[in-house]
């Protein structure tokens, strides 16, 4: 089972207390470790007036039955998103306006265990393409901010936020593409981060924290569709092929898919991928398909398929082709790491440290540089984290971290798998100067380019946060905050595998491996002092 350490930024933590009926339920919510927003009134409220604030007229409710919500709100203190039962209605005046009676508090919520008045959520659907929640009291839940006194809480989407303060109308929130959910097939869900949970009333300015941030939250209205659709992440890393397995709901007609190499996209939402998955990917069968990641990162994208022909289901993940490659590089001995990733994301159980590492150099592109086993036994932490099933051991393959400073003012570092699982899945890390070249930054302003490292003198550092460990199940914390972080290349007059006067040659395995004369079948690589070239033994 895998220790969870406690992260410095964004972690949802925290747990549930029992509490009587009719008292505030509590949960334990701390607020440094949360996906923080600013604060949402200086978002738009510049330059703009405010109209009274609207309340939401009375209605008349038809109850259409019993619906599933799945919650994605209360993730925020650190509980597991659940499903459960919920009364839905729908307005007799106006079609496509839901309520959800009272979620939280009505006896099947599995966070509480007794009945208690909390709220209902107004989900307006009258444009499916554009759904918006209003923004409502969480009532009697006790977060814990009130330092002994209970502090409110709200919810809703930004829609709903600026049309409950009276900043804007319903058709103008809607036009500026502030309703960010859906209804598709009875199911209502919104975007990853779209939803708030507010604290008006907390300190001076109030808290306001990004809600939904797995982008879980749904409402399933009475004889919903099924799109239920999910992947077992398989390990991200190989040296051959990766098995995928998938999960689908009934009225899921079919599901396509594609690799392709590189880092295309962090967002689900990238139309543009999906429709090209859909329109040309290969058709998955039988709840799995097998990819083969080229070397370096791929990413792998899931689109799931109605009857009709929507785009109903979404999955994107990233993997890493292994390949040795051992033609292409050559040792040139240990390099000095100062590791100041893991011990900034965790700097109460991990800290800064330096140790040796063996390191490569291109043959085919001299100043790209890979390290070997980056977070393998030479790491000093290694054996707790691995006590701790944080470190992955199965794997048959060697885990390459490519340095480039082929331009030393501009030197960055490529996506790599750590062989790492700190609970939020597998992880990989990156520098910022990286990600701005996948995305197609302007690599001349002066912002974009502190994210690149800089080599003197055979020392690689980096400014402060311009490191990344990505955990797919989280976000990507920043590393390097200690400013400790660096890469001292080892001293050429020292380079191993090198020859001396007395060798003529050096063979190496494919694995890197030294070996003292091939003579097992097999291709090896021969270092002399002045070429580097491939031998085959039959």
């Amino acid at each position: 089972m895998k220790h969870y350490y406690s992260l410095l930024l964004l972690l949802f933590a925290g747990s549930m207390l029992s509490s009587a009926y009719g008292s505030s339920q509590k949960l334990s919510l701390e607020i440094g470790k949360q996906t923080k927003l600013a604060n949402i009134d200086k978002k738009i409220k510049t330059g703009l007036k405010k109209a009274p604030a609207t309340e939401t007229s009375e209605e008349e409710w038809t109850l259409l039955g019993t619906g599933k919500y799945t919650d994605d709100i209360m993730t925020n203190s650190g509980l597991e998103s659940k499903t459960w039962d919920v009364e839905i209605y729908e307005s007799k005046s106006t079609p496509g306006f839901y309520r959800v009676e009272n979620p939280y508090g009505n006896g099947n919520c599995p966070y509480f265990e007794t009945p208690f008045e909390s709220c209902d959520f107004l989900l307006h659907a009258e444009n499916p393409d554009a759904v918006w929640m209003e923004y409502v009291e969480l009532k009697n839940i006790d977060f814990g901010l009130g330092e002994g006194e209970y502090c409110p809480a709200y919810t809703g989407d930004y829609a709903g936020y600026y049309i409950k303060e009276g900043y804007f109308d319903v058709e103008t929130a809607i036009s500026m593409g502030m309703a960010s959910g859906k209804m598709l097939g009875g199911n209502i869900t919104f975007e990853a981060e779209t939803l708030i949970l507010d604290f008006p009333l907390f300190g001076d300015e109030g808290l306001s924290l990004a809600a939904n941030v797995d982008g879980l939250f749904c409402v399933s209205l009475p004889g919903a569709s099924d799109f239920k659709f999910n992947i077992e992440q398989p390990d991200i890393c190989t040296s051959s092929d990766i098995n995928v397995k998938y999960i689908a709901g009934k009225d899921i007609k079919e599901v396509k898919y594609d690799i392709f190499p590189g880092l295309l996209s962090f967002e689900s939402t990238d139309e543009e991928l999906f429709d090209k998955v859909k329109n040309e990917g290969k058709t998955a069968n039988d709840g799995s398909f097998t990819v083969a990641p080229q070397f370096g990162i791929n990413t792998v994208a899931l689109a799931a398929i109605s009857s009709e022909g929507e785009t109903v289901g979404k999955k994107i993940f990233y993997c890493f082709g292994q390949q040795e490659n051992a033609d292409q590089w050559k040792s040139i001995g240990k390099a000095e790491y100062s590791e100041d990733l893991l011990s900034s994301i965790y700097p109460d159980d991990l800290d800064n440290v330096v140790y040796q590492v063996d390191i490569q150099e291109s043959v085919v592109t001299p100043g790209r540089y890979r390290l070997i086993d980056l977070y393998g036994p030479e790491y000093p932490y290694y054996n707790d984290l691995v006590k701790d099933g944080n470190i992955l051991t199965d794997h048959d393959h060697h885990h390459y971290t490519v340095v480039d400073t082929t331009n030393p003012d501009m030197v960055y570092i490529e996506a790599a798998p750590l062989a790492a699982d700190f609970g939020y899945g597998q992880t990989m890390m990156f520098s910022e100067g990286w990600l701005y070249m996948q995305k197609g930054a302007d690599l001349t302003d002066p912002e974009v380019l502190e994210g690149f490292g800089k080599m003197e003198n055979g020392k690689i550092t980096f400014l402060g946060g311009a490191l990344f460990m990505y955990m797919p199940e989280f976000g990507m914390p920043r590393g390097n905050i200690n400013h400790k972080f660096y890469i001292k290349l080892p001293d050429p007059g020292s380079v191993a595998g090198i020859p001396t006067e007395s060798e003529t040659h050096t063979f190496y395995n494919l694995s890197g491996i030294k070996v003292a004369s091939p003579s097992t079948p097999g291709i090896y690589i021969k270092v002399s002092a002045d070429k580097i070239e491939k031998t085959v033994v039959k």
